[in-house]
């Protein structure tokens, strides 16, 4: 197999994807995280291009609480878990 190909490691039991490509690892793809959540679909993201600023504008004009909902993650689960109850 070609080194620039992308290769997945077997996992032990239900472990996380390690995803290597050139036999550098892109880490863990199991989970996000918040901040790169944030960086790509966050509120200052969708600004900075003219499609996300088209995005916020059809969002707007929607009438949504949330313009980026991914820009909203301090304390989110906080929030989800009170409607639940």
């Amino acid at each position: 197999m070609p080194s620039a190909m992308a290769t997945r490691k077997p996992a032990v039991g239900r472990g996380a994807l390690v995803v290597t490509a050139g036999g550098r690892s892109l880490g863990c793809t199991l989970h996000g995280t918040r901040r790169a959540r944030a960086r790509t679909s966050g509120f200052r993201a969708r600004l900075q291009t003219a499609s996300g600023r088209k995005v916020l504008k059809l969002r707007r004009k929607k009438g949504r609480k949330y313009l980026a909902p991914a820009g909203a993650v301090n304390g989110w689960n906080r929030e989800k878990k009170k409607s639940l109850k």
